[in-house]
C-alpha cells in the first residue's frame, strides 16, 4: 500500500471540508513550516489525536564501512520521532479512525 501524497492529502480535506484546495494547501504549508521551525529549535511539538514530535539526539559513535571494513567516525545526529498518542494507536489497530 503506498502512502497518500501530499497533493491528494490537500485534495481529500479539501473535499471533506468545502475549501478551496488552494487555501487548504497554504494552511497545511504553514502548518508544517511551523513544526519543522519548532522541531528545529529543539522543542517538542504535540498534535491532538496525532501524538507527540520529538528531536532526540544521537551521539557520535564508531561504525564500520561494511563494503571496506574500515571502522569509521559516525557524527553525533538529530532525529524526530513520533510517540503516538492512545487513540491513534488504537485507529491503527482496529484499521479504522
Amino acid at each position: 500500500m503506498n502512502p497518500i501524497t501530499h497533493k491528494e492529502l490537500i485534495k481529500q480535506v479539501s473535499y471533506n471540508i468545502g475549501m478551496k484546495q488552494a487555501d487548504v494547501e497554504r494552511v497545511l504549508n504553514r502548518y508544517v513550516d511551523l513544526i519543522a521551525v519548532t522541531l528545529a529549535s529543539g522543542q517538542g511539538v504535540t498534535v491532538r489525536d496525532l501524538g507527540t514530535l520529538q528531536v532526540l539526539e544521537t551521539p557520535a559513535k564508531k561504525g564500520r564501512n561494511l563494503n571496506t571494513g574500515e571502522l569509521i567516525d559516525i557524527p553525533p545526529s538529530r532525529r524526530v520521532k513520533l510517540r503516538p498518542c492512545a487513540s491513534l494507536k488504537q485507529a491503527v489497530l482496529k484499521g479504522i479512525m
